[in-house]
């Protein structure tokens, strides 16, 4: 075996691996009956679990000083296992269906460093199909920033969550959360359909009524915005959903939706519309700069009719537009400034396969229109920011008509560290010739805004 560096760190981590799960020195056990299966017991070590840990140090300096077995019964043993990797181990095995159970633990025993982990586990993997869980979760522990990250993937993908099952499961005080929200990129009457198949699966019945509704929405009932829809609108529900008003909340929407003078006692008086909410405002933009250098390069990159560039990130964002580098006419080994400004239709898609459960590699188109851009100043906002997914692929095309000889001569990265945590990688780039680190292409710079 070999020993371990002088390096403390590589030490303790010797240390916790040897122990980790491991009877040796162990003086505490976790005990599990499982039902209709045998005691298992898992080995651990006081210390160790104290000094991470003011819950085990308050109990095994208090009242179970003198016992070394702790009944664990309301978590199964394999997720118990990966909790303790945390511990012992200087890195851990997270899961996206272990993940939310590991998180609880963390907050159970007042594990901070289980807590951080886990919530960057699911901020990485968010998406419409998980993104209530989470939510609601974050909720429940009391995590901003995992319940700010949840909000801005339910407004922009609000459609595609309503529609999920995590949505249709979640329990009250995440619909609460949810009908609470400024930003939902869906109409009012989309989002009180989907609220009311959801009261619909918790009560297990089709027929609504007012009493139904009540006792599962309560007053998050009167959060949805009546004073922002049409009087036609409000009429198409009146079949369905007639009878979980009473007479006087109808009489109130009647009154609401043509008068915009009128203060509603009952509803939410707001009157702007969420899906025409603007949560850009707020947001701070982040430049993912990809030049290696200021100078020109010798080599030439001659740009072509068609110009792509695919890139992926680590972590949800949304991209707000994209820089052009300064473009030329590049003519007997020199580079000559021109004043060109030029007609670009831009495309940006992803594919069905990036998508969640998803086996085709259907296109999904996320933007498409055309924009001039200057060859010394080739900046190109998104007037609508796009959500880009983490462990997803996505491509810009620009399609243009260069002139002769157009190129640039800047040199690029292929992966950009934004911070510790956000990472844009860069996919099937051209190459310098004599430098397979050095990228070249029509796209130096990406913007961003964090969630």
């Amino acid at each position: 075996m070999s020993s371990p560096s002088d390096d403390p760190n590589d030490i303790f981590a010797f240390i916790g691996k040897k122990l980790y799960l491991t009877t040796e020195l162990a003086d505490v056990h976790f005990v599990f009956k499982p039902k209709n299966e045998p005691i298992v017991r898992v080995p651990a070590h006081k210390t160790l679990l104290a000094a991470a840990s003011n819950v085990f140090a308050t109990m095994f300096n208090g009242s179970w000083k003198e016992k070394n077995e702790v009944q664990i019964g309301d978590v199964s043993i394999t997720v118990f296992k990966e909790f303790l990797q945390f511990f012992y181990l200087d890195r851990v095995q997270l899961t996206k269906e272990n993940v939310s159970k590991v998180m609880n633990l963390g907050n159970m025993y007042d594990m901070g460093t289980c807590m951080t982990v886990c919530e960057k586990f699911m901020k990485r993997y968010l998406n419409e199909d998980n993104v209530c869980e989470y939510y609601g979760l974050g909720i429940l522990l009391d995590r901003p920033g995992l319940k700010s990250t949840c909000e801005d993937i339910i407004g922009a993908e609000t459609k595609a969550v309503l529609k999920s099952a995590s949505f249709q499961t979640c329990d009250k005080k995440t619909m609460d959360a949810i009908l609470k929200l400024d930003w939902l990129s869906c109409s009012e009457i989309e989002l009180f359909e989907a609220v009311m198949s959801w009261v619909k699966t918790a009560s297990k019945t089709e027929d609504l009524t007012k009493s139904i509704v009540q006792s599962y929405l309560g007053e998050s009932f009167h959060e949805f915005r009546f004073g922002t829809i049409t009087f036609n609108e409000f009429v198409s529900l009146i079949p369905s959903y007639g009878k979980t008003f009473s007479f006087d909340e109808q009489q109130e929407i009647i009154q609401m939706i043509p008068d915009k003078n009128f203060q509603s006692k009952m509803f939410n008086g707001k009157r702007e519309k969420r899906c025409e909410m603007v949560p850009w405002k707020d947001k701070v933009n982040v430049e993912c700069n990809r030049y290696l250098s200021l100078y020109l390069a010798v080599v030439p990159y001659f740009i072509k009719n068609l110009e792509t560039t695919t890139f992926s990130i680590n972590e949800a964002a949304f991209l707000n537009g994209f820089t052009c580098p300064s473009l030329h006419e590049h003519d007997n080994g020199k580079y000559y400034y021109l004043e060109e400004k030029l007609l670009v239709e831009i495309t940006i898609v992803t594919t069905m396969s990036n998508l969640a459960n998803a086996s085709s590699d259907e296109e999904i188109i996320l933007f498409k229109g055309n924009a001039y851009v200057d060859s010394k100043k080739g900046k190109v906002p998104l007037l609508n920011p796009i959500l880009i997914k983490p462990s997803c692929m996505y491509e810009i095309r620009l399609k243009l008509n260069p002139p002769k000889n157009f190129a640039s001569g800047v040199l690029m990265k292929s992966e950009v560290q934004m911070d510790s945590d956000f990472k844009v990688q860069f996919h099937h780039d051209s190459f310098l010739e004599r430098d397979r680190n050095v990228s070249r292409g029509l796209i130096c710079k990406l913007d961003f805004y964090r969630i």
